[in-house]
């Protein structure tokens, strides 16, 4: 029978999330991957207590992320996809940002700080750089497949990645158009792990790694030395003039006609309750100074030198592709 009550979604929400986060948080998660595991084992190996134990167990199987196959329990087939593999290669990173952000800065504090013209600061600690840069990859995956249909890009051949972070965007478009090469820009310490995944991908003669700081740095380069530029997750970290700022400087490494794909949260109006519509809380929460639609963004582009041709939505990222081209 349907739960009659509306807010149940909403609270049933954070806390299914907290349930999966504290057993990603002690070690569970990783534990059960490769097969059942005896609960008795569990608590011994990371000494919880068996009754709290047991309950996290079952609410785990009751929405899906865990099977008790009577000899143990596993990961369910949908989240052992999900959460294993190599850096780069699982979602365990994702949970552990996203359990960040959400005691930082993405929570209701966040939101009260925008309404009132303020903004909490969102630097990530030295310590969580690590998992940051394989969620980036994790994201890019299921990301760049999605950036890769676009007609617009097929016919490139030099990508400027502008915070590109680990390089996802980069190995993986790389790697679907044979024709391209890609340089990635961002702070030193994020291209360390850029570098070693570009190292296991053996792109190292297509992919670039130029250290550059998005809040110190101007964009420098030679003229026209891509004929494409990517700026994937950044605008929606700065106020106007700071958006307007590196849109400027990105038009800077590019040619008339030159290509910028702007893949970001919320251009167009979602439907109502979708990931999309959700995804909304992030922007507003980091204290954007504008509501981030289609009418603003060709604006803000305009006086960058760019001329806005369309959006994409990617309702199941809970995102969207804007495509400029430079005057």
């Amino acid at each position: 029978m349907a739960d009659p009550d509306p807010l149940s979604p909403l609270r049933s929400a954070r806390k299914v999330l907290a349930a999966v986060e504290a057993a990603e948080g002690v070690g569970l998660l990783e534990a059960v991957a490769g097969g059942p595991v005896p609960a008795e084992q569990l608590a011994d190996s990371f000494d919880l207590r068996p009754e709290p134990l047991h309950a996290l167990l079952r609410v785990l199987r009751w929405h899906g992320v865990l099977d008790d196959t009577g000899a143990g329990w596993q990961l369910s087939e949908v989240y052992r996809e999900l959460l294993t593999g190599p850096p780069g290669g699982n979602a365990r990173a994702l949970l552990r940002i996203e359990r960040w952000a959400a005691q930082d800065h993405l929570n209701a504090d966040g939101v009260t700080a925008a309404l009132r013209g303020r903004r909490l600061p969102t630097e990530i600690p030295d310590a969580e750089l690590p998992a940051l840069a394989d969620a980036m990859l994790t994201g890019a995956r299921a990301s760049a497949p999605h950036l890769a249909r676009l007609p617009e890009l097929r016919d490139r051949t030099s990508l400027a990645d502008v915070a590109g972070g680990s390089g996802g965007y980069s190995l993986t478009l790389c790697r679907m158009f044979r024709g391209l090469t890609a340089t990635v820009y961002d702070r030193a310490p994020m291209l360390e792990h850029a570098a070693r995944a570009v190292k296991e991908a053996e792109l190292g003669d297509r992919v670039r790694l130029v250290p550059w700081d998005l809040h110190r740095d101007p964009l420098a380069g030679p003229g026209a030395a891509h004929d494409a530029a990517l700026l994937s997750h950044v605008l929606h970290l700065l106020d106007r003039r700071e958006r307007v700022r590196l849109l400027t400087d990105t038009g800077r490494l590019l040619p008339a006609g030159g290509l910028l794909l702007v893949h970001d949260f919320l251009y167009e109006e979602p439907p109502a309750g979708s990931v999309l519509a959700a995804s909304a809380v992030d922007w507003l929460a980091l204290g954007a100074a504008y509501h981030p639609d289609r009418r603003a963004l060709a604006a803000e582009l305009a006086d960058a030198g760019f001329t806005l041709r369309r959006t994409v939505p990617l309702p199941a990222l809970g995102t969207t592709v804007a495509v400029a081209t430079r005057d």
